[in-house]
């Protein structure tokens, strides 16, 4: 491929890897206005799906099994599975699976668990389990518009982001390596550091004496197109790395390529 060839793949993987960056915060904040939406104790689900629950468990009780259970719907079964220790607050947590049964009919189950030594005052742990018949209502109904038009939950939309930017990001790797390695071919190299001093601005690039460079030379500054930007004297040269000094009023940057006199 051609040097014009890979600077324009370049910017495009460049362009596509920040566009898959955007998925990460679009996903994470859908996921946050759905749950903003229906409450954190709100669950869809589907016939035969299964669903994991936790709560806190009250000091009464004295154990997860002690728990009374009520559902309004029948088709929805809860089990308790096991009860273990909060990690912040050392609070006893009980975890169940509630599953829909495959026969499970459509509508809203309310699952209630309550102390039973408690009085009819004392306050209730509920969920709400949205029964669907199939997968397109599930995702027409649902509050995340991810879901919605996409089918897909917000996290692994997110996360799916995330993976193809850094597909992207190594690809932008291995094509700058490749123009790079056209550019040393061609006497050329990119500026990748810029310093001001009282002589002027210094930059710094990856030529140097085994690609046919030396102190005193005059390289040629431009930008990735091949339009001139300046002029610049190398006053210091290592086998593979050199730095000059840029001569009168030009504008060089980060990302601008220098030229060895005889590729000028």
């Amino acid at each position: 491929m051609t040097e014009q060839g890979l600077s324009r793949l370049r910017a495009l993987l460049g362009w596509l890897a920040a566009f898959f960056c955007l998925f990460a915060p679009l996903g994470l904040a859908d996921s946050f206005l759905k749950s903003f939406r229906y409450g954190p104790n709100t669950f869809a689900m589907l016939p035969g799906g299964l669903e994991h629950l936790s709560g806190p468990l009250p000091p009464e009780a004295t154990d997860a099994s002690a728990l009374r259970v009520q559902i309004d719907q029948p088709g929805v079964t809860l089990t308790m599975t096991t009860q273990s220790q909060g990690f912040w607050f050392g609070n006893r947590l009980w975890q169940a699976e509630v599953r829909a049964a495959p026969d499970a009919a459509p509508g809203i189950a309310t699952v209630v668990l309550r102390d039973p030594n408690a009085d009819e005052n004392t306050p209730v742990q509920a969920f709400f389990i949205r029964v669907f018949p199939d997968q397109a209502s599930l995702d027409a109904a649902s509050n995340s518009h991810i879901r919605r038009f996409l089918g897909l939950h917000p996290l692994t939309f997110a996360v799916s982001g995330f993976v193809a930017a850094l597909c992207c990001g190594f690809l932008v790797y291995l094509v700058s390596r490749r123009l790079e390695a056209l550019w040393t071919r061609q006497g050329k190299a990119v500026v990748y550091m810029t310093k001001k001093t009282p002589d002027g601005l210094l930059i710094s690039f990856g030529l140097g004496t085994d690609h046919g460079l030396e102190t005193g030379a005059t390289v040629a500054v431009a930008d990735e197109s091949g339009l001139p930007l300046a002029m610049a004297s190398v006053v210091r040269c290592a086998a593979a790395d050199a730095s000059a000094l840029v001569v009168g009023e030009g504008t060089v940057a980060l990302g601008s390529i220098v030229s060895r006199p005889a590729a000028s």
